[in-house]
């Protein structure tokens, strides 16, 4: 099993080398690179102790300008920082693989708040856009299939490719009222014309789902209920019949985003973020798991909270559908308790069949738990699951 790390480009603005030098020193056979990300405010630990590095949503790559046609909805250009990361990670022998936050981003929504969620109360989550829209949809396969383009890169990591929520620990996010998990997918629930046609062709009475989806959520602040199981609730509110089917349109809708996306990378190896809580709504592609599995290939499961029981659930879902999995874990302070805790997740994933483990991730988390990735490398791959590295060329950072 490989041990890989996500990590933001920003981390080896400092040095690159000796910080690919070093994850390749303690046992790390590749990272994912996030190419593009959100906005974030992050405390340093390893490549600038202390230093407080804020950031903007956007690429982190130069290259081509966007098309004509999807220039309303093109990320802001932040740098190129992921380009010379690439190049020193190639160096030090480490894979590559592209990590892109999709439709978490601010940027485009606000500026083209038609192509952002819309939920039932007509607002719109200018965090989130809507991945029933054709716009995003091309969107989405244009920023894969350029960032598959980038020299060195070697795979491609989808986050955020499905719909999103309210919650968004954005401009000091505040809630009064106690929201279920099922009131917080209810608030995911989008409203836009091109959603609400795919209510409209799946059967969905709009109007009547409107008004229940509104009544469910209003009474629910006005005077909080304790959650119960989220599908139960989720029954309770909609009805069997229409949640089984609000389930399967949004599931269709996301499994379509993620099939536009492979096909844009071009043959390169492509995992898509997901679980097999369909009511999720937090940059995990909540869908049919045998369906992206058939579009992807491969699927990356992770939890970051802590909840190894969390993991597991979602790694034996994952595995079932046959595709290659990654299993995902936070390596920070309050998540892993030590050393034997990070080992026993990483005897829960190989046992799981994962062929990768990936850490969340350098530079957030405390720097002397690299050491303990060392014991964690080399694992014997899972049967039929190997990857051969390829041989690739080495970038250079556009000027």
């Amino acid at each position: 099993m490989n041990v890989e790390v996500f990590a933001h480009p920003l981390s080896f603005r400092e040095q690159p080398q000796a910080q690919a030098d070093r994850l390749a020193a303690h046992g790390v056979d590749g990272v994912r690179l996030a190419f593009a990300y959100h906005s974030g405010r992050w405390l340093l630990t390893t490549s600038d102790p202390c230093a407080v590095a804020d950031f903007r949503a956007g690429q982190w790559f130069r290259d081509e300008p966007a098309p004509t046609d999807g220039r309303e909805l093109a990320l802001p250009v932040l740098g190129d920082e992921a380009t010379a990361a690439t190049t020193a990670l190639l160096r030090a022998g480490l894979g590559v693989t592209a990590w892109l936050v999709g439709l978490h981003q601010s940027a485009p929504a606000t500026r083209q708040p038609g192509s952002a969620l819309r939920n039932v109360f007509g607002h719109h989550y200018l965090h989130a856009l809507c991945p029933a829209r054709a716009e995003v949809r091309a969107y989405a396969a244009d920023l894969v299939a350029r960032s598959a383009r980038r020299p060195g890169v070697t795979g491609i990591e989808l986050e955020a490719f499905g719909y999103l929520g309210w919650q968004h620990q954005s401009a000091h996010d505040k809630l009064g009222a106690a929201l279920r998990p099922v009131d917080r997918w209810l608030l995911s629930l989008c409203f836009c014309s091109a959603c609400t046609d795919r209510f409209a062709e799946a059967g969905i009475d709009v109007p009547g789902l409107t008004e229940t989806v509104r009544a469910v959520l209003r009474a629910q602040l006005a005077d909080p209920r304790e959650a119960g199981d989220p599908a139960t609730d989720a029954r309770t509110a909609l009805g069997s019949a229409l949640h089984d089917t609000l389930l399967a349109v949004r599931s269709q809708i996301t499994v379509e985003l993620v099939r536009d996306a492979v096909a844009a990378a071009g043959g390169l190896p492509v995992s898509v973020r997901t679980t097999g809580d369909p009511y999720a709504c937090d940059g995990k592609s909540a869908a049919d798991l045998d369906a992206l599995a058939t579009v992807s290939g491969a699927l990356t499961v992770t939890d970051l909270s802590g909840n190894p029981e969390a993991l597991r659930r979602d790694l034996a879902a994952a595995a079932r559908t046959g595709a290659r999995v990654s299993a995902g874990w936070s390596l920070a302070a309050d998540r892993t308790t030590g050393e034997q805790h990070l080992a026993d997740v990483s005897r829960d994933a190989r046992a799981a069949g994962a062929r990768s483990l990936v850490l969340y991730a350098y530079d957030l988390a405390p720097a002397p738990r690299l050491a303990w990735l060392r014991g964690l490398a080399h694992r014997p791959v899972p049967h039929g699951t190997a990857v051969p590295a390829p041989v690739v060329p080495i970038p250079e950072p556009v000027k």
